[in-house]
C-alpha cells in the first residue's frame, strides 16, 4: 500500500527539525521491516501572529510503502510521542496515496491553511469528512500540528509545489555540466526559471554552490537562474532561525 506520511509542530529550536525527524522515523520503520520512505517535501504554511511556529511554520511529508497500514501507522504515531521535543504540539496525517481517490476537499484544506488561520476542530472535521483513507492524530502538548499535517499531506497529494529536503552538492572537480546530464546525476525532471517558465533546451549549466530542489507539478525540479552570463542552479544561502512563540 502506498501512503503520504506528513508530520508538524514537532521540534523546538535545541532538537533536530521535523523533516530529520520524519527521515529518521522512516530509517526506523524500514529497520523494523513496517514500510520503507521516500522523498521529503516540505510545505510552507501560514506565518501569522496567531501560529505558534519554530521557525518556518513548515510541515514535512513523505511518500512511504507498506504491507501492513495498521502496523506501520501504530509504529509512526509511537515513535512521534516518543521522539518528538519538548514544548512541541506534534501531529500526524496519513494518507492513502491512490490516484482514484477523490483528494480536493482536503486540498482545499490545505491550500486555505496556507492563508487562513485555521482550527484542530477544522482539521478533524475535514479529515473524518474524507474518511477512513486518512488517519490524523496529535501526540503532544496542545496536538496543534494536526493542522498542519493534514495539510501537508494533502498538497503532497495535490502535486501542490514544495521544497524538497535536502541540499544537492557540487562534485568535486566538476563544474561544467549540460541540463540533461544534470538531470540524469541528479534525477531532476523538470527545469523552470525564477519566473516559473519551463526551459526544455539542453543548455550549459554550471554547478558551484549547494542548491535545494523543488517539487513542482508533481515533478523534481531545478531552478535555474543567470549569473556572469552562465545558467546554474539557484543558490541555497543559509537564513538564521528565529523562534516564534
Amino acid at each position: 500500500m502506498k501512503l503520504f506520511v506528513c508530520i508538524d509542530d514537532t521540534d523546538n529550536l535545541d532538537s533536530i527539525g521535523t523533516g530529520e525527524l520524519l527521515e529518521n522515523m522512516m530509517g526506523e520503520a524500514a529497520i523494523r521491516q513496517l514500510g520503507v520512505g521516500g522523498m521529503t517535501v516540505r510545505y510552507q504554511l501560514l506565518i501569522h501572529d496567531d501560529i505558534p511556529y519554530t521557525s518556518h511554520n513548515s510541515s514535512m511529508c513523505c511518500t512511504a510503502e507498506t504491507d501492513d497500514r495498521a502496523a506501520f501507522t501504530a509504529f509512526c504515531a509511537s515513535y512521534l510521542t516518543e521522539n518528538a521535543a519538548p514544548g512541541s504540539d506534534p501531529g500526524l496525517c496519513i494518507l492513502t496515496d491512490d490516484p482514484a481517490l477523490d483528494y480536493s476537499s482536503l486540498i482545499n484544506f490545505g491550500k486555505r491553511a496556507q492563508i487562513e488561520v485555521l482550527t484542530k476542530a477544522m482539521a478533524y472535521d475535514a479529515a473524518n469528512a474524507f474518511g477512513p483513507d486518512v488517519h490524523l492524530s496529535a501526540h503532544g502538548g496542545t496536538g496543534d500540528g494536526i493542522i498542519g499535517a493534514l495539510a501537508g499531506a494533502a498538497l503532497r497529494a495535490g502535486k501542490e509545489d514544495g521544497r524538497i529536503k535536502g541540499k544537492l552538492q557540487p562534485l568535486p572537480g566538476k563544474t561544467a555540466w549540460t541540463a540533461s546530464e544534470f538531470a540524469r546525476i541528479f534525477g531532476v525532471q523538470r527545469f523552470i526559471d525564477e519566473d516559473g517558465n519551463e526551459i526544455t533546451d539542453d543548455l550549459p549549466l554550471v554547478f558551484l554552490h549547494p542548491t535545494k530542489l523543488l517539487y513542482s507539478n508533481g515533478l523534481i525540479t531545478s531552478v535555474l537562474v543567470e549569473e556572469n552570463g552562465q545558467r546554474m542552479p539557484k543558490p541555497k544561502i543559509k537564513k538564521s532561525k528565529e523562534k516564534k512563540i
